[in-house]
């Protein structure tokens, strides 16, 4: 059966009344006596009886019966432990390793070594007197949950030294705590929270400021409004990437951003669409149809350029071949008259 134990501020609470408690029982176990002693005890006595009143039979088949019943129970102790460590193959366990601190794992296998029993916990054995303590599957995946959670915040920058180009580990440190379950939060230490949510207020505010500082570098309506083609198409590259920036931004960071800025950002935003809207073209660039439609005019007009070269020729030289044909009719007519 598992152990459930309290747990509180990441920690496991240990019962310091079932510690004193198992204390004392080993205690108790390490006085008892066991089968060895009863043995020499018995040797004993029978080498230093008085030989006057030596023990009767009866006696010593009473005591070989106390022999037989201690060993018994020997045996029945030495079962009952192999099938209690038995049982743990499977369970998450704690190891108490003195000072290496306390190994976190399941069981894979019990083993006998030098006449103690062992545990295989990570690829290790241990000794079964090292057990701290058994716990469900769902409190060791909340340990370990929480152990990966608070190497993640390790890897954060102090709050003084954060950028925006930390916002990815800060995202994903949230993101790894939001997915843990209530049960695994609770193994998650106060400290390391508390420093991820000072992180994320620090960083809504240099998300705000980065797109404040794009905002106040925007044109004014009026200048908008005036621009010619190539301007506006400037203009529009710097209104995209405020747009982009403004679509990033999280409730808790817009929230930061002054309703002045956002008023001047949605005024240039307008003016940029209908300036656009103007020249025809909604993006502030060239429609990519309208150029492949204009490339083909030009090959067309190329095309029709060239047919109109070739049939010039052609008339020439079919009127250089007829005034050939006439020339030479009227040089046949001449030599005919002179014959006459």
């Amino acid at each position: 059966m598992a152990i459930i134990q309290q747990v509180e501020n990441g920690q496991i609470v240990q019962d310091t009344s079932e510690a004193s408690g198992s204390g004392s029982k080993k205690k108790n176990v390490g006085n008892e006596m066991g089968q060895d002693q009863f043995l020499q005890l018995l040797v004993a006595q029978m080498q230093y009886q008085d030989p006057l009143e030596p023990t009767s039979n009866t006696e010593w088949v009473a005591q070989m019966a106390t022999f037989s019943m201690v060993e018994s129970l020997n045996n029945m102790q030495q079962e009952f432990a192999k099938q209690s460590a038995n049982s743990l193959v499977g369970k998450y366990v704690l190891i108490n390793d003195g000072d290496n601190g306390f190994v976190k794992g399941k069981v894979d296998y019990i083993t006998k070594e030098d006449g103690k029993t062992k545990l295989c916990v990570n690829d290790k054995l241990y000794d079964i007197d090292k057990l701290d303590t058994v716990v469900e599957e769902e409190y060791y995946l909340g340990s370990v949950k929480a152990n990966e959670f608070h190497e993640m915040v390790k890897l954060l920058p102090p709050e003084q030294n954060l950028t925006i180009n930390d916002e990815g580990l800060v995202k994903s440190a949230r993101e790894e705590y939001d997915k843990m379950t209530d049960t695994q939060k609770k193994f998650v230490q106060k400290e390391y929270l508390d420093k991820l949510r000072a992180l994320e207020a620090k960083m809504d505010s240099l998300k705000a400021t980065q797109f404040t500082g794009v905002v106040k570098g925007l044109p004014s309506a009026g200048e908008v409004e005036e621009a010619d083609r190539e301007t506006l198409a400037e203009y529009t590259k710097q209104m995209d990437k405020a747009k982009e920036l403004y679509e990033n931004l999280t409730d808790s960071q817009r929230k930061n951003v002054a309703e002045e800025t956002i008023n001047q950002y949605n005024a240039v935003k307008e003016a940029v669409d209908a300036a656009n809207k103007k020249f025809g073209n909604t993006t502030g660039e060239e429609d990519p149809k309208d150029e492949a439609a204009a490339l083909l005019q030009q090959i067309l007009d190329e095309l029709k350029a060239q047919n109109k070269n070739n049939n010039t020729d052609s008339s020439n030289e079919t009127d250089e071949s007829t005034e050939g044909t006439e020339s030479s009719g009227s040089s046949s007519d001449t030599n005919v008259n002179a014959e006459n």
